[in-house]
């Protein structure tokens, strides 16, 4: 018999968000890139073991219904703010994958008053290579064009596991195309490089080492401290291909700041 699980849900404004949560202690909000949903975090549940953990589906993603919408990442802050509220947290750790840590910085900057911190997974300030560009841009095509197509490149790239790949390629199945598309053009026309002088709480980087994002390292010296992991042997799927490596790095250092 299939066994059927519960996943929570709250009404914010006209869209009912779902989420997952499990643990107890600093609370982690993880928030996804663009279609993927809280399923890309699959392995990150195994946090639970240490801290409150919190996957939310952004609107348009995932189990979240509502109406289609113009996306904005300071709506999908917002959402995030949502989340903490209905939580009754009033603080939390903010932890983006790659175009979901330009929403964990614009919740950081929007509402510094209830991050302990920040940790982003193939992170960036904005779009500065010319590469980085090009990929967004291919992805908007796709997703126009050819979204089942996309759907299985990336659900491919991030695990080797059939059983996780596929439960992450039937979540993208439910994402709404429009603002799949939309995600992706907001995360290239995004900025915040020029506050990142105004996060003032701890920050942590975390890359592969052969991913061409981490070449955004460098904006963040000029700008602000922060900590560094750089992952081996893995480009930018860190939190599925080297989960056991990420989930320790996560783990370190929210209990040295946190805890």
């Amino acid at each position: 018999m299939e066994r059927t699980i519960f996943v929570p849900a709250f009404l914010y404004e006209d869209t009912k968000i779902f989420y997952e949560t499990k643990g107890k202690g600093v609370p982690i909000i993880f928030i996804h890139p663009p279609a993927m949903g809280r399923k890309v975090f699959y392995y990150q549940g195994l946090l639970a073991e240490h801290f409150q953990v919190v996957f939310p589906d952004l609107s348009g993603n995932g189990d979240t219904v509502g109406p289609e919408k113009t996306v904005t990442i300071q709506g999908y802050a917002e959402e995030i703010k949502a989340v903490l509220d209905h939580l009754e947290m009033d603080k939390a750790v903010i932890l983006g994958y790659s175009s979901g840590g330009i929403i964990a910085q614009e919740f950081a900057l929007s509402f510094p008053e209830r991050t302990l911190g920040v940790i982003l997974s193939g992170g960036f300030p904005e779009v500065l290579s010319e590469t980085f560009r090009y990929e967004h841009i291919l992805g908007m095509y796709f997703v126009k064009h050819f979204p089942g197509f996309l759907r299985y490149v990336i659900a491919a790239s991030h695990t080797n596991d059939k059983r996780v790949r596929n439960e992450i390629l039937e979540h993208m199945k439910k994402a709404n195309h429009s603002m799949w598309f939309q995600f992706y053009d907001r995360s290239l026309h995004y900025s915040c490089t020029d506050h990142l002088r105004n996060l003032n709480v701890p920050l942590l980087l975390i890359y592969g080492s052969r991913d061409f994002v981490n070449q955004h390292i460098r904006t963040y010296r000029r700008y602000v401290s922060f900590e560094a992991a750089i992952i081996k042997g893995v480009s930018h799927q860190a939190p599925t291909k080297k989960w056991q490596i990420f989930n320790r790095i996560v783990t370190g250092f929210v209990e040295q700041h946190f805890k």
